[in-house]
């Protein structure tokens, strides 16, 4: 759904429903690139093992909704800081899908 589709939709009284396949693939790199490649690099392959996307070793589970909750929430006593009051709903989902695929072992997420 693109920009002009949502306008239009709420001039017009219709509900749009926004979902993270909508976000183009540049938006969502961007958004990696600004919010989580510092610590996680580029490419998925942090050197320190709990920030590393590619080796198949998730420390708070490789389902969508352990890393949403992660992204979301952040994790006390480290420094993944919550990102729910910079991010809305949507990139979160985005987000997790994108550093989900940095990780070649895991099956594709179940479509809702």
């Amino acid at each position: 759904m693109n920009t002009r589709a949502i306008v239009l939709g709420v001039l017009l009284g219709a509900t749009a429903t926004v979902s993270a396949a909508d976000l183009p693939a540049a938006e969502v790199q961007e958004l990696y690139r600004k919010k989580c490649s510092t610590c996680h690099m580029p490419d998925g392959s942090s050197p320190l093992e709990p920030l590393n996307f590619v080796d198949n070793k998730w420390t708070h589970g490789s389902e969508p909704a352990a890393i949403s909750k992660v992204i979301a929430e952040g994790v006390r006593g480290t420094a993944m800081m919550p990102f729910k009051a910079q991010l809305t709903s949507v990139q979160v989902e985005a987000l997790t899908a994108y550093v989900r695929s940095f990780d070649k072992s895991l099956k594709p997420a179940k479509k809702k």
